[in-house]
């Protein structure tokens, strides 16, 4: 009933047990030192960087809020980016079929009516659909950036 194991031969290194396949060798000469300039312009930014975040408790906390604010809003664009871009491959698949006019896509304009709402006018071409969601994919985009370094500031 005593069964043998294999096991990888071990050895101690500072108390600790590490099997010798796992120890692994690194050159440390192959790493490319940086130059001087490149140092002092990497604690330049650095030093801006941190020169940017308030100082006191409170002025902190509203600081970081900010920032998770800006992250909110990009995650949200991020995913509508992500959910129009899927609707336009669709709505090109529709228009290689039939570009005047389609059933499972359309865009309307509703009014107020009493205590609802009326369609007023109903889109149903999906070039032109698609033609405005490229346009609002657009002014995601922009703004996408725009957060972007709101947020790396």
């Amino acid at each position: 009933m005593n069964a043998k194991k294999d096991v990888a031969p071990m050895t101690v290194q500072k108390g600790e047990t590490t099997p010798k396949n796992e120890v692994k060798t690194t050159k440390v000469s192959e790493a490319k030192q940086p130059t001087p300039e490149e140092l002092q312009k990497q604690v330049a930014e650095l030093q801006k960087k941190l020169a940017s975040i308030p100082q006191n408790l409170e002025q902190r906390i509203e600081y970081f809020n900010q920032k998770k604010e800006l992250i909110r809003r990009l995650s949200v664009l991020n995913v509508n980016h992500e959910t129009l871009s899927e609707h336009l491959d669709k709505l090109s698949e529709l228009a290689a079929v039939n570009e005047f006019e389609n059933e499972d896509y359309f865009l309307s304009i509703d009014a107020p009516n009493g205590y609802g709402k009326k369609a007023v006018y109903t889109l149903k071409n999906p070039v032109i659909i698609g033609e405005m969601i490229t346009f609002i994919l657009g002014r995601i985009d922009a703004k996408r950036k725009e957060l972007k370094t709101a947020i790396e500031a």
